[in-house]
């Protein structure tokens, strides 16, 4: 979890988006001082949750529940990418957990990216994406979900999983926040665009916040997987520049709405949002999700 400072000063406001043509009445709070991006992930780690509550609502009156139920953690079998923020925050977590228990972490992170290092997967998967970069195909996609699927076959789980639960749920990855299915839940254990059918979202803060804190430390895509989350962060050093809050927002926002200007003045007063030529307006525009 982002470190909390005592007696930060905070800016809190009302913040008004559209998210893939949906309408978002937000209140805020975000550093006034310039801070690195993972002390902006709680922000984010909300905003995502406030997404996927109110994708849950609309799913849920359209008469489709969602699948997912406590102690189900099959999706925790898949290859995930994160952010780098979080990939060094989640690093943090593990050293700050007891002796122990991380040590038992460590040696599960250890025997994963062994596992699928000495399948040459992440090479396989790096050289694939690159082949995606110049372009899209049937045949491309084709190889993705059988490169994923051997993935998942593998039954590697993430190494923060217990007993099928998430022991860091509250520091869990956005990514993992928006996952979320209405198919049968047993579907899950060998998903396959034919028989998932996933939660879908307004946009997607896990794309936008991965895009906003990339730097020249990765080189290839695979880096940021999270089994490889340790070896990533025992290797670089974090490179993030210091922003004020409202610059981190800003930025996010115009990632995660695809509108130039969403609006979040840097030196604006504690109303983060409102109806001026720096509020939140109607940030308009396509997202992922």
């Amino acid at each position: 979890m982002a470190e909390v400072i005592e007696n930060e000063e905070m800016l809190a406001g009302d913040l008004r988006l559209n998210i893939g043509g949906e309408h978002f009445e937000l209140n805020m709070t975000i550093p006034a001082a310039a801070v690195k991006p993972r002390r902006m992930l709680p922000v984010f780690q909300s905003l995502t949750n406030t997404i996927v509550a109110r994708a849950i609502d609309r799913s849920a009156a359209d008469g489709k529940a969602i699948s997912c139920k406590v102690a189900c953690g099959a999706c925790c079998r898949q290859p995930l990418l994160i952010s780098e923020a979080e990939a060094f925050a989640l690093a943090d977590l593990i050293e700050n957990m007891p002796v122990e228990r991380r040590s038992v972490i460590k040696q599960r992170f250890r025997d994963g990216r062994q596992h699928f290092a000495d399948l040459d997967w992440f090479d396989r998967f790096d050289e694939m994406s690159a082949e995606a970069a110049k372009g899209k195909s049937d045949e491309l996609g084709r190889k993705f979900v059988a490169l994923l699927s051997e993935y998942i076959a593998q039954g590697v789980a993430c190494p923060f999983l217990e007993n099928e639960s998430c022991s860091i749920y509250e520091d869990r990855p956005l990514i993992c926040r928006e996952y979320l299915v209405t198919s049968p839940a047993e579907n899950c254990v060998a998903p396959r665009p034919d028989n998932i059918e996933k939660l879908p979202l307004s946009g997607s803060p896990s794309r936008a916040f991965g895009a906003l804190v990339r730097t020249e430390n990765v080189k290839t895509p695979s880096e940021l997987l999270l089994i490889r989350i340790l070896e990533f962060a025992e290797t670089h050093s974090e490179r993030f520049e210091s922003r004020v809050g409202p610059a981190w927002a800003d930025d996010f926002f115009r990632k995660l709405t695809g509108r130039e200007e969403p609006g979040l003045a840097e030196d604006g007063p504690s109303d983060i949002a409102g109806d001026g030529p720096n509020s939140g307006g109607d940030a308009k525009g396509p997202a992922n999700g």
